[in-house]
Protein backbone atom coordinates (compact mmCIF):
# COMPACT_ATOMS: atom_id res chain seq x y z
CA UNK A 1 0.00 0.00 0.00
CA UNK A 2 1.43 3.50 -1.00
CA UNK A 3 1.52 6.17 1.78
CA UNK A 4 -0.61 9.59 1.95
CA UNK A 5 0.01 12.32 4.19
CA UNK A 6 -2.75 15.24 4.99
CA UNK A 7 -1.37 18.37 6.14
CA UNK A 8 -3.80 20.56 8.29
CA UNK A 9 -2.83 23.91 10.59
CA UNK A 10 -4.75 25.02 13.51
CA UNK A 11 -3.90 27.41 15.39
CA UNK A 12 -1.60 25.93 18.31
CA UNK A 13 -0.25 22.79 15.68
CA UNK A 14 0.05 21.42 12.48
CA UNK A 15 -1.71 18.11 12.03
CA UNK A 16 -0.28 15.14 9.87
CA UNK A 17 -2.42 12.56 9.25
CA UNK A 18 -0.55 9.55 8.19
CA UNK A 19 -2.99 6.44 5.91
CA UNK A 20 -0.89 3.91 4.68
CA UNK A 21 2.56 1.82 4.95
CA UNK A 22 5.60 3.67 6.09
CA UNK A 23 8.86 1.64 4.23
CA UNK A 24 11.90 2.27 2.63
CA UNK A 25 9.26 2.87 -0.92
CA UNK A 26 7.67 5.26 1.12
CA UNK A 27 9.86 6.92 3.44
CA UNK A 28 10.36 10.09 1.13
CA UNK A 29 6.44 11.32 1.20
CA UNK A 30 7.71 11.01 5.03
CA UNK A 31 10.43 13.07 5.21
CA UNK A 32 8.42 15.88 2.58
CA UNK A 33 5.86 16.33 4.62
CA UNK A 34 8.03 16.85 7.93
CA UNK A 35 10.14 19.12 6.32
CA UNK A 36 6.80 20.93 5.02
CA UNK A 37 5.11 21.20 8.29
CA UNK A 38 8.12 23.16 9.60
CA UNK A 39 7.75 25.58 7.62
CA UNK A 40 3.81 26.34 8.63
CA UNK A 41 3.99 28.52 11.69
CA UNK A 42 3.42 26.34 14.44
CA UNK A 43 5.89 24.52 16.64
CA UNK A 44 3.73 21.46 17.98
CA UNK A 45 3.51 18.27 15.17
CA UNK A 46 0.87 16.25 15.76
CA UNK A 47 1.01 12.71 13.60
CA UNK A 48 -2.18 11.24 13.37
CA UNK A 49 -1.51 7.56 13.15
CA UNK A 50 -5.26 6.22 13.01
CA UNK A 51 -4.50 5.06 9.37
CA UNK A 52 -1.08 3.61 9.36
CA UNK A 53 -1.32 0.40 8.91
CA UNK A 54 2.66 0.00 9.61
CA UNK A 55 6.47 1.23 9.92
CA UNK A 56 9.33 0.02 9.11
CA UNK A 57 12.69 0.59 10.54
CA UNK A 58 13.86 3.33 8.50
CA UNK A 59 10.46 5.49 9.20
CA UNK A 60 11.05 5.04 12.84
CA UNK A 61 14.77 6.02 12.29
CA UNK A 62 13.28 9.30 10.36
CA UNK A 63 11.16 10.34 12.96
CA UNK A 64 14.15 9.97 15.83
CA UNK A 65 16.29 11.42 13.43
CA UNK A 66 13.19 14.27 12.87
CA UNK A 67 12.91 14.70 16.27
CA UNK A 68 16.71 15.11 17.94
CA UNK A 69 17.01 17.93 14.39
CA UNK A 70 13.46 19.75 15.62
CA UNK A 71 14.12 19.85 19.33
CA UNK A 72 14.23 23.42 20.54
CA UNK A 73 12.22 24.36 17.78
CA UNK A 74 9.33 22.24 16.98
CA UNK A 75 7.88 19.40 19.22
CA UNK A 76 6.38 15.99 16.85
CA UNK A 77 3.75 14.01 19.05
CA UNK A 78 2.30 10.87 17.81
CA UNK A 79 -1.62 10.61 18.08
CA UNK A 80 -4.18 7.47 18.14
CA UNK A 81 -1.32 4.85 16.91
CA UNK A 82 -2.61 1.44 16.16
CA UNK A 83 -1.68 -1.13 18.77
CA UNK A 84 0.32 -2.98 16.40
CA UNK A 85 2.45 -0.09 15.51
CA UNK A 86 2.36 1.17 18.96
CA UNK A 87 4.08 -1.78 20.22
CA UNK A 88 6.40 -2.16 17.74
CA UNK A 89 7.56 2.03 18.43
CA UNK A 90 7.45 0.83 22.25
CA UNK A 91 9.85 -1.88 21.54
CA UNK A 92 12.32 0.58 19.69
CA UNK A 93 12.21 3.16 21.92
CA UNK A 94 11.18 5.81 20.34
CA UNK A 95 8.62 7.08 22.67
CA UNK A 96 11.33 7.83 25.06
CA UNK A 97 11.71 10.70 22.66
CA UNK A 98 8.56 11.35 21.26
CA UNK A 99 5.61 11.50 22.86
CA UNK A 100 2.88 8.34 21.50
CA UNK A 101 -0.71 7.94 22.47
CA UNK A 102 -2.43 4.84 20.96
CA UNK A 103 -5.69 3.72 19.95
CA UNK A 104 -6.31 1.15 23.02
CA UNK A 105 -5.51 4.74 25.49
CA UNK A 106 -8.02 6.76 23.76
CA UNK A 107 -10.71 3.54 24.06
CA UNK A 108 -9.98 3.39 27.89
CA UNK A 109 -10.49 7.56 28.05
CA UNK A 110 -13.87 7.26 26.25
CA UNK A 111 -15.11 3.98 28.21
CA UNK A 112 -14.14 5.60 31.38
CA UNK A 113 -15.85 9.38 30.74
CA UNK A 114 -18.99 7.15 29.86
Amino acid sequence: MELTINLESYQNYTLMILDGDINTSTIQILENALGNATRINNSHIVIDCSLLKSISSDGLKLLLHCQVQLAGHFYLSLYNVPNSVASLMELSGITYFIQMNTQEQNQQKQSAST
